[in-house]
């Protein structure tokens, strides 16, 4: 079945992120709700989520955000953990389609009325993109649904459908999904791009992870007009991607 989750109107999400400007984490724990006034949800497309759902998502993020320290400040190791923990239960639990989250009202629901608190222990600053949703790949918890969505496979027996969360970070991901029109619209090559990467042995003192990433993105980028990695065995996917990889490596490194 269909859920439609509760949405909030741009007015009230900004009302309410300029309201929670300053405040902890502690002290926005007794703004959370399950409801607002300023909620609404999608006209058709399904029936309206159960409140029981969204008590359990909340539990269950702030146990996550609890074994982490919550509410005292997280320290790096921390949020990296929390962040991959949460991405998947948001994506295997929740009950998000992708026509869903590709709203930013939505996730600004769940940032300023369902888990502000949590949304604060996490971004202090509460900015913008972080909490409104303007842009669903910055936000505080829609962007790690997409993560788990990219990342997800579904089509293997593997016990742990979520393993290649732990392969790249936020930084990284955010490279991919900026592409998410060509190289994020599909599924499998950010899979076998995972694969691949996971392989590499960067040697981090000629060239930067991030840059050999870019540049990987851009070969893939411009291979796709020629081909299509979709049709591809997961094998020669993996081959045609290794070569590339290959190629960046040697070009950034200046090896022969």
């Amino acid at each position: 079945m269909v859920y439609l989750f509760p949405r909030l109107l741009p007015g009230a999400a900004g009302s309410l992120r300029e309201a929670y400007l300053g405040k902890s984490a502690e002290e926005l724990r007794s703004r959370a709700d399950l409801s607002h006034p300023a909620m609404f949800y999608a006209a058709t497309g399904g029936v309206r989520l159960p409140v029981k759902r969204l008590e359990d998502i909340r539990a269950e993020i702030l146990r996550l955000a609890g074994d982490r320290g919550f509410p005292v400040p997280h320290n790096r190791r921390q949020a990296a953990t929390f962040d991959i923990a949460v991405a998947e239960v948001l994506h295997r639990d929740s009950g998000i389609i992708p026509a869903e989250a590709v709203a930013g009202d939505l996730w600004a629901f769940l940032s300023l009325v369902l888990m502000p608190d949590v949304a604060a222990w996490r971004y202090s600053d509460l900015h913008r993109d972080r909490v409104l949703g303007t842009d669903v790949t910055r936000h505080v918890f829609g962007r790690l649904w997409w993560r788990a969505h990219l990342v997800h496979n579904g089509e293997t027996e593997e016990e742990d459908l979520y393993a290649a969360l732990h392969i790249l970070g936020e930084s990284a991901f955010d490279q991919i999904y900026a592409r998410r029109t060509s190289i994020g619209g599909s599924p499998a090559l950010v899979r076998g791009i995972l694969r691949v990467w996971e392989g590499i042995d960067v040697p981090r003192d000629e060239v930067r992870e991030r840059d050999l990433l870019r540049d990987l993105l851009m070969r893939v980028l411009r291979l796709q007009a020629f081909v299509s990695f979709e049709s591809l065995t997961a094998d020669d996917l993996d081959e045609e991607l290794a070569r590339l990889a290959d190629e960046s490596l040697r070009a950034l490194t200046g090896r022969a």
